[in-house]
């Protein structure tokens, strides 16, 4: 075989074949509410799912920890944003599971979630960002209650 007999074909097969997509493309494929913070827990990324869970549109780079208008525990008590779940992943370097919360939209509608926020490290294992899935509950769980009559949780997570 002579090498003027090979034909190469350099042409791709389609001119995204090695397409790779940003991070905010990808999250707003998302259908379930999805934002990121910086390390000091200001947002830097929302979908249209999160916007849409909250019932507005933060500001970018000026709000901190999350979207809600108001945030409350399943128990209807205030829960200050300094001490809600992503405050406290982002606080002790963990993601948080497992927990409960009430958002209060601006026009008063109040809707159960479940949060998943994640500390995000880099190379060195320093916190660089976080981020958060939120789960909108259509059938709430009762909360657990301790011996006290008052909400079953670790202090660390939403007191």
């Amino acid at each position: 075989m002579d090498d003027d007999d090979l034909v190469y074909d350099f042409d791709a097969p389609d001119s995204d074949w090695n397409y790779e997509p940003s991070r905010a493309e990808l999250f707003r494929q998302i259908e379930s509410a999805v934002y990121t913070t910086d390390a000091d827990g200001f947002l830097t990324y929302y979908n249209e799912a999160a916007a849409k869970l909250w019932g507005r549109r933060p500001i970018l780079g000026v709000e901190r920890w999350c979207g809600s208008w108001r945030i409350y525990r399943p128990d209807g008590t205030p829960l200050p944003l300094d001490q809600c779940p992503m405050a406290v992943a982002m606080r002790e370097g963990r993601p948080v599971r497992g927990v409960q919360a009430v958002l209060e939209r601006p026009d008063g509608t109040r809707v159960p979630f479940m949060p998943y926020p994640t500390p995000l490290r880099d190379a060195s294992g320093h916190i660089v960002a976080g981020s958060n899935v939120l789960l909108e509950l259509q059938h709430p769980q009762p909360v657990p209650l301790g011996p006290s009559g008052a909400p079953r949780y670790r202090a660390s997570v939403l007191c």
